[in-house]
């Protein structure tokens, strides 16, 4: 087989490249990872990211109608859209694809699974549900006190959603009560935050951090916050002490694998109906925050 004729696309959900930061973030690891183990093997690869907002849902399916187009032999992709209007679009968009899918960063539901069986091949990212589990154990283990566990969120996709599963489950094995906030409804959540006394706050995504870090400017209070991701604001908050911990997702090893994925399809070396792979996640504190930056 000539692997030089095989063509596959990357589809980010965000920007890469990003003007402010000393790193670029998550999208920006995992295509560098993708192309590195790409080019290994010559493979014919381009990258769509987004060039309008962060995680805009439009600009994205824009792009997945603009690699389908171009009928390449592997679409590799975030399955971001949330439920409803834009997951059924996504859906649509990709049973009428002819090739082969391969989902990143962000896992297939059970609607996916099911609709694009056959064609979706396989899973390559974070166990989402081990990072709730994680996140809220860290808490715990702080030694400090709370009495409620706030989830920040600013997006509802699957990835986020095993992420909360995942902190019920450890703080319902402590009789902590957990309360989500969508950081989009503003006015609900300035309500809350009016009442918190001693709150843990896990944040699902740097948006959540951002804001959580915010917190203490606005009301008297003091958050243990634990983060996901990590980047330079992110970094920097661990450093000072004002967030006990991240969690990270292994991007450049998520873009790596999903190129060796797409070439043992390829080949022939990878026959199974489904594959997951995890990366991670891995805790970053303060006692192990310099390997990592």
């Amino acid at each position: 087989m000539d692997l030089t004729m095989v063509s596959i696309i990357l589809i980010t959900h965000s920007r890469i490249k990003h003007p402010t930061l000393k790193f670029s973030g998550v999208w920006q690891a995992i295509v560098e990872g993708f192309l590195e183990a790409t080019s290994k093997y010559s493979l014919k690869c381009e990258v769509f990211s987004l060039l309008r907002n962060y995680n805009d849902i439009k600009e994205y399916l824009e792009k997945v109608a603009e690699a389908i187009a171009k009928n390449p032999d592997i679409i590799v992709l975030p399955l971001t859209p949330e439920q409803g209007e834009y997951e059924e679009r996504l859906i649509k968009m990709l049973e009428s694809y002819r090739g082969i899918v391969i989902a990143i960063n962000v896992p297939p539901n059970f609607v996916f699974q099911q609709r694009l069986k056959g064609k979706l091949k396989g899973y390559v990212g974070t166990n989402e549900k081990v990072s709730g589990r994680k996140a809220a154990r860290e808490l715990f283990y702080s030694g400090k006190i709370f009495d409620v566990i706030y989830v920040i969120k600013d997006k509802d996709h699957f990835g986020y959603l095993k992420r909360i599963e995942g902190v019920h489950e450890i703080a319902g094995e402590y009789g902590i009560p957990v309360c989500t906030i969508d950081i989009r409804d503003s006015k609900k959540t300035d309500i809350i935050c009016k009442f918190m006394e001693q709150p843990a706050i896990i944040s699902l995504g740097p948006v959540g951090t951002d804001f959580a870090s915010s917190l203490k400017n606005k009301y008297p209070i003091n958050p243990i916050v634990v983060a996901m991701d990590l980047d330079d604001k992110t970094a920097k908050a661990i450093n000072s002490g004002e967030v006990l911990c991240t969690l990270i997702q292994h991007p450049r090893e998520q873009g790596a694998l999903s190129g060796e994925i797409a070439y043992n399809i390829i080949t022939g070396r990878e026959t199974s109906a489904f594959t997951n792979i995890y990366c991670g996640p891995t805790i970053v504190d303060r006692n192990n925050i310099a390997i990592f930056t």
